[in-house]
């Protein structure tokens, strides 16, 4: 499983969708099909990045994905790592 980070704007031209008004710091995660999303946000004044998983390719669309299923984190790159667990864990079955 290779997860991979495309900016939403990046994402949006693929999917054939107006890719105005995506922020620099909005990305589409991507395995195969697109699986979630993180992006930059503030939070109580300070920037945070959110992450969500909106669906696991095998499943087929529109499968719940149970909780937790998003969050928040200080950084980019604990964003990613935290979205990258959850996604395996419910890969797995938990």
């Amino acid at each position: 499983m290779t997860l991979l980070l495309r900016k939403s704007s990046a994402q949006a031209r693929i999917e054939g969708w107006d890719p105005r008004g995506r922020s620099d710091d909005d990305y589409a995660v991507v395995d195969d099909i697109i699986v979630g999303r993180i992006y930059r946000e503030m939070v109580i004044g300070k920037p945070k990045w959110r992450w969500f998983l909106q669906q696991i390719p095998e499943a087929g669309p529109g499968r719940s994905i149970p909780p937790p299923n998003q969050g928040i984190a200080d950084s980019l790159d604990e964003a990613q790592a935290a979205f990258k667990k959850r996604y395996e864990e419910v890969r797995r079955g938990k």
